[in-house]
C-alpha cells in the first residue's frame, strides 16, 4: 500500500460529520495525496485527545487543535499537532505524534512519551525512516556548548531584539531569542531534518530536530523552505525570510525570527549559559532583557551579534619566524613589544587564537601589521608571524586587551632577534 501525504487539517468537533466522511472516503487509511481529503476515521480526535491530556488542558476553553497528517500507510500515521495560542503569547508548540490503529481505535505517542519512542521504532519506514528513528531517540543534550550556529549567514551581524525568554513570553524556562536585521533569511543553526507544523498559508512553524539531542524552532517566518517533512538538511540550509506571520496565533511586534531551543523529547531548554553560534547567553531579571557574552565582550539587547558559526574552537594559526626560520617568536603579556616576554614560539608551532587586537607595529614575515593574537594560554604573539591563511582577524576582538600590565621587556623585537612580518 502507497505512502499518501495527508493535507494540514483543523479538528472538527461535529464528530458525526468527520467520521461518515470518513469512512466513505477511507476505509483502509489509504488516502490520495493532495489537497481536500479528510483526515482517517477517529485520528483527529485521538490526537486532539492525547494533545488536551498532555497540556493538561480545558476542551471546553482551549481552541482546536490544527494536526498536520505528514505520512501514513496500512494503520500507521506521523505528523505533528499544535494548540493556537492568543495575542497574550509569542509563539505556540507543537508536538510529533505517531500512532497506530487496532481495529477503529488509535494509540498515539506524543514527542516525550515513553509511548512515543516505541511506537516510533515499531512503525513501518514509510512512515518514519529509519534515520529519522534515530534522530528522534537521540540521548538528551546536556551540553553547554550546543554545537549549534545563529540562525544567520556566519560572519554576519543581526540584532538581537530580544533577549532570553520563554516560548511564550514570560513561560518557564527561558529557552528562545528573537533577532532581525542582516539579509532577513533565516538559515538552519546545525544540520538535522526539517519539518514544517502550524501549516497556514506562506507560514508555519519550521522544527529542526538535530542529531546531537538538540532541536530548534524558528516562528513568523515567510517564503519557507519547500523541502518535504523528514529532509535531512545542512547547516546554514535556508528556511524563511524574518516576518511577522502567526500562523497559529502568539503576537510580533516587527519582522524577526522567535529562536527556541528544545530537546529530543519536546522539553524547553533555558539559553541561560548555553552556547550559539560562539555567544553565551544569560537571562535578565525578566522576560526579553539579558545579554550575550564572549571573551568577555558583552552585548546587550538591541545590540548586534556577529555568528561565529558552530564550531566555537578557537581559531588556529602556524608560527612562521622571520627572517631566520630556526629562529623563535617571543609572546608577550599584552598586545605589544612594551609588555614583557613571557615565552617563546618556534617554527611550526600550531596555536589557537581566542581574540585579537590593534598594538605596536611590527615588520613581519608579510609585511607590517600592528594586528596581535591573543592565545588560549592567555600569552600575545604577533600577526606577523603567525600563518592563518588571512591578513586580517581569524578571532573577535578581545575585551579589554590594554589591561595587561605593561612591563618593560628589555627589548623592542617581536621575535627571534629580527623585527619582519605581517601575519596571514
Amino acid at each position: 500500500m502507497k505512502v499518501d501525504t495527508i493535507r494540514s487539517v483543523r479538528y472538527r468537533h461535529l464528530l458525526g460529520i468527520v467520521l461518515t466522511l470518513g469512512f466513505a472516503m477511507v476505509l483502509a487509511l489509504s488516502v490520495a495525496t493532495g489537497p481536500g481529503y479528510a483526515a482517517p476515521p477517529g485520528l483527529d480526535e485521538a490526537v486532539t485527545g492525547a494533545l488536551l491530556q498532555k497540556k493538561q488542558a480545558d476542551p471546553a476553553r482551549t481552541p482546536a487543535p490544527v494536526i498536520d497528517h505528514m505520512r501514513a500507510e496500512g494503520d500507521w500515521a506521523f505528523g505533528a499537532a499544535t494548540i493556537p495560542v492568543s495575542a497574550a503569547d509569542e509563539a505556540p508548540t507543537s508536538s510529533f505524534y505517531i500512532a497506530v490503529r487496532s481495529g477503529q481505535q488509535w494509540q498515539v505517542g506524543l514527542e516525550g512519551s515513553d509511548e512515543f519512542r516505541s511506537l516510533i521504532q515499531r512503525a513501518p519506514e514509510s512512515v518514519v525512516s529509519a534515520g529519522e528513528k534515530a534522530t528522534f531517540t537521540a540521548p538528551q543534550a546536556r551540553a553547554i556548548n550546543t554545537g549549534l550556529s545563529l540562525p544567520w549567514r556566519q560572519g554576519d551581524s543581526w540584532y538581537m531584539g530580544g533577549g532570553p525568554h520563554g516560548n511564550s513570553g514570560n513561560s518557564r524556562p527561558f529557552n528562545s531569542i528573537d533577532f532581525n536585521g542582516g539579509d532577513g533569511r533565516v538559515l538552519a543553526a546545525g544540520a538535522g531534518r526539517v519539518y514544517k507544523t502550524c501549516v497556514r498559508g506562506d507560514s508555519a512553524e519550521v522544527k529542526v530536530v538535530h542529531n546531537n539531542g538538540y532541536t530548534t524552532t524558528y516562528y513568523h517566518m515567510t517564503n519557507l523552505i519547500t523541502a518535504p517533512n523528514g529532509t535531512e538538511i545542512a547547516e546554514g540550509t535556508y528556511l524563511g525570510r524574518i516576518g511577522t506571520r502567526l500562523p497559529c496565533g502568539g503576537s510580533a511586534s516587527g519582522p524577526h525570527v522567535h529562536l527556541a531551543l528544545w530537546n529530543t523529547n519536546g522539553g524547553a531548554v533555558a539559553v541561560n549559559g548555553k552556547t550559539l553560534g560562539g555567544w553565551t547567553f544569560y537571562e535578565g531579571a525578566s522576560a526579553y532583557r539579558g545579554y550575550a557574552e564572549r571573551n568577555g565582550v558583552r552585548v546587550n539587547v538591541g545590540g548586534r551579534l556577529t555568528n561565529y558559526g558552530s564550531d566555537t574552537a578557537p581559531a588556529k594559526g602556524t608560527v612562521r619566524p622571520h627572517p631566520d626560520p630556526n629562529g623563535t617568536v617571543n609572546l608577550y603579556s599584552g598586545p605589544g613589544l612594551k609588555f614583557s616576554i613571557t615565552g617563546t614560539a618556534r617554527n611550526g608551532d600550531v596555536v589557537r587564537i581566542t581574540c585579537t587586537a590593534r598594538g605596536d607595529v611590527v615588520a613581519g614575515k608579510w609585511g607590517n601589521t600592528d594586528l596581535w593574537n591573543k592565545l588560549d594560554s592567555g600569552k600575545w604573539i604577533s600577526d606577523g608571524f603567525v600563518d592563518t591563511g588571512s591578513n586580517d582577524p581569524v578571532a573577535p576582538t578581545c575585551a579589554d586587551p590594554r589591561t595587561a600590565t605593561s612591563v618593560p621587556s628589555g627589548g623592542d623585537s617581536a621575535g627571534s632577534g629580527a623585527r619582519s612580518g605581517t601575519g596571514g
